[in-house]
């Protein structure tokens, strides 16, 4: 099947020859006739990876009227990061449609910048829930002459507690306006809000796991020893050295610690996480995207719209809860007809977790064989160190404790030997933690205090270094 067969137009096929875009995926093949030819709502299953965005996008671009200056489409997307993507993907596929204008709205940018935009008025707009609401607040988007709305990624809006927000934006479209709502998984709330959102005149379309697992990608798997799961990591790691790719993990206080634990380890990472400012998100993204971050450490929300050409690899630090989550994740690498590795691991008497993934999705993990150095008793190399934090300011030493393990990601039981001064507290951390301690406390600061670590070579009992 081609896609000047499935009803598409001249000016829509130039921009996918254009892009090197020349077989249409299942999802495709389903979506883009249903939507050309049919008046009814749609609710498409279909993960990460699959071309859903050019599924509904293509045909509704076709169906848009650019001699009408109103905003004719709504696309609802959960993050920044993936209404960038959608809005990118709409402009490249619209290249040749003359007059026909885009714009993304979320939230974390000024809203004075975005209605200064919207005072030429957009043919489409893709929007977080909570922006789109206050810009229609502001009259600065007039849903009026909305003739098509998209819900993208439901699944992942709901799970961010959107729903609330996605009920007022529909309450705030006319009945005649046109519905599709997209989404990775069908959970129970996901058929709730189709019913609510969808009404009964709805087709579904639904792309099962095993007929879109990326055949480009080798899945494989590291089985380790227990307790030494970041060992074996960053063995992988330092054994690639000049890969790039995307750690997952499943919530976001591991994702953070996983990134302490990285921290001074000779590959360059960050992470990415629902509860960061929309500034830090912004600041992660373009070092990953320019190549200054080497491994980003992710949560599946917070990775949702990211699109990244020529990862390597997605390793699963934690085991993906379905199969639908795993085709999710490994499908950021191995793009654009790309080779790719997505790796799992698991502790080696736990290998059975693995059969549940190799059954549904038809696909085999491959071991990885890694030497990887463990020296028990290097926990018993120590070193002394001293921090600027002492009595003067009313710091304890549970306070500084608990800074130090909440900003280092060191575990409490390693830091021992606290001694507690006017002006500064030592303490005693393994010589393996050495890096992780001095990477992750650079340029930290205390109460807006700036934070100092000293090696300790040798202290008089008694004696206040900064005195």
């Amino acid at each position: 099947m081609s896609f000047s067969k499935l009803g598409l137009n001249d000016y829509l096929l130039k921009s996918l020859e254009e892009n090197n875009i020349t077989q249409p995926s299942e999802i495709q093949e389903k979506v883009i006739p249903f939507i050309l030819n049919k008046k009814n709502n749609l609710l498409a299953i279909s993960q990460t990876g699959t071309g859903k965005t050019a599924a509904f996008g293509l045909p509704l671009l076709q169906q848009l009227e650019p001699q009408l200056q109103q905003t004719q489409l709504l696309v609802l997307v959960p993050t920044r990061e993936l209404g960038q993507q959608v809005a990118k993907d709409l402009f490249k596929f619209s290249r040749y449609i003359v007059r026909l204008h885009t714009e993304a709205v979320y939230g974390g940018k000024k809203i004075e910048e975005q209605i200064e935009k919207l005072l030429k008025p957009k043919h489409i707009i893709v929007a977080t829930p909570g922006r789109l609401l206050d810009l229609v607040a502001r009259k600065a988007i007039d849903l009026n002459y909305l003739k098509f709305i998209v819900l993208d990624e439901a699944d992942v809006m709901l799970n961010m507690g959107f729903k609330p927000d996605i009920d007022r934006v529909l309450k705030l479209c006319k009945l005649h306006v046109r519905k599709f709502l997209f989404t990775s998984t069908l959970p129970n709330e996901i058929k709730n809000i189709s019913k609510q959102f969808l009404g009964e005149d709805v087709e579904e379309v639904k792309i099962q796991p095993q007929e879109f697992v990326n055949r480009n990608i080798a899945h494989q798997l590291i089985a380790y020893e227990y307790g030494y799961k970041l060992e074996y990591l960053k063995t992988y790691l330092s054994k690639h050295p000049t890969d790039r790719g995307i750690i997952f993990c499943r919530t976001q206080a591991a994702a953070k610690l996983l990134s302490q634990q990285l921290a001074g380890f000779e590959v360059k990472t960050n992470c990415l996480y629902g509860s960061l400012s929309q500034f830090e998100r912004t600041k992660v993204m373009t070092a990953f995207k320019d190549g200054r971050i080497q491994i980003l450490i992710a949560t599946d929300i917070a990775a949702r719209g990211i699109d990244v050409s020529e990862l390597n690899f997605v390793i699963h630090f934690h085991l993906p809860d379905n199969e639908a989550q795993y085709v999710n994740r490994s499908g950021r690498t191995a793009r654009a007809g790309k080779t790719g590795n997505s790796i799992i691991l698991l502790q080696q008497d736990e290998l059975f977790q693995k059969d549940d993934f190799e059954d549904a999705l038809k696909i085999k993990f491959e071991p990885i064989q890694l030497q990887v150095e463990i020296n028990k008793d290097e926990i018993l190399q120590t070193k002394k160190f001293s921090i600027n934090l002492g009595s003067k300011k009313e710091h304890t030493l549970q306070s500084i404790k608990a800074f130090l393990i909440e900003e280092t990601g060191i575990n409490e039981q390693y830091i021992t030997s606290m001694d507690l001064y006017r002006h500064d507290t030592t303490f005693v951390i393994p010589v393996k933690y050495e890096s992780q301690l001095i990477h992750n406390l650079h340029n930290t600061k205390h109460y807006h205090q700036k934070i100092i670590i000293q090696e300790m070579i040798e202290r008089n009992l008694g004696e206040d270094l900064f005195d």
